[in-house]
């Protein structure tokens, strides 16, 4: 994606979510919440959640799988979600939720949004209330977060739980507003958000570079843990939220690319090539 040079936004605009923080994992469930009058509508947040690509554990049917997993300290029938490659390996490699090791290593994951994570999960959660929707973070974040959470005034031993349980979204604060020069929303600016601190960073140090009046602000990444990043959505005025974008994963859209190529039809007198799991063969960055 090519970005159009960034302008300065009011400084405040995230500092409500960078605050929110809880040391539990992330767990997806009841999504009714009553919203304030002048909040985003509903359809827009599950638009800007459209935009944060998630890999699915799925049974043979390519419907989310409930596994035996422990959160929280607690045994449940979770469903799991990765927010990376990264992500998704260290669950195959049976090193989160307590995973059966054979179990773990069999699994398959599907790439989908996150809007559409919670849309599958909503009726199954329904019927089994005491069933968790959970994502995984990306460990390559971990670090990161950390320190950010930290330098957010955040406690130390509760910014290293958060890190390791939560995955983030990461923001620029004071918001800066940029434009793609392609695509469908080609001309139109946003705040640019990612799940990778590093994509963020490159636009804040672009910005200070090339703007003396945004590098007086002394501009700065924060990290948001996911589900306190929903609640902003949800609750926060439009006025605050409505040109807030998660910039998708270059290495998640690779995947899916690569997915999509497995899966088209061979040509004649060649057999197809069979679809590789994403957590067994991780796309080249």
């Amino acid at each position: 994606m090519t970005l159009n040079f960034p302008v300065l936004m009011a400084s405040s605009l995230l500092r409500p979510a960078a605050a929110a923080l809880s040391g539990a994992a992330l767990l997806l469930g009841g999504l009714g919440l009553m919203a304030p009058a002048q909040a985003l509508p509903e359809a827009e947040v599950s638009a800007k959640l459209d935009t944060i690509l998630l890999l699915m554990a799925v049974n043979d049917k390519g419907q989310p799988r409930p596994l035996p997993a422990k959160v929280d300290g607690r045994t449940v029938n979770a469903y799991l979600a990765a927010i990376s490659i990264a992500a998704a390996e260290e669950i195959t490699a049976g090193k989160r939720y307590g995973l059966d090791p054979k179990l773990a290593k069999g699994l398959r994951f599907a790439p989908v949004s996150l809007a559409r994570f919670n849309l599958l999960l909503a009726p199954l959660l329904k019927a089994k209330p005491k069933d968790l929707g959970v994502i995984a973070p990306d460990p390559a974040q971990v670090a990161t977060a950390t320190t950010m959470l930290v330098a957010q005034n955040v406690p130390a031993a509760q910014a290293s739980q958060v890190a390791a349980l939560q995955p983030m979204i990461f923001c620029p604060e004071p918001g800066l507003l940029v434009s793609s020069n392609e695509g469908p929303d080609k001309g139109k600016q946003f705040v640019p958000c990612a799940t990778e601190a590093e994509f963020v960073e490159g636009i804040v140090q672009w910005a200070i570079k090339e703007s003396p009046q945004i590098a007086a602000t002394k501009p700065k990444v924060v990290a948001i843990p996911l589900n306190s990043f929903i609640t902003f959505l949800r609750n926060e005025p439009e006025s605050r939220v409505g040109q807030l974008r998660v910039v998708p994963s270059g290495r998640m859209v690779n995947l899916i690319q690569q997915i999509s190529r497995q899966q088209q039809p061979a040509p004649t007198g060649k057999p197809a090539e069979p679809a590789t799991s994403p957590a067994a063969k991780p796309a080249t960055p």
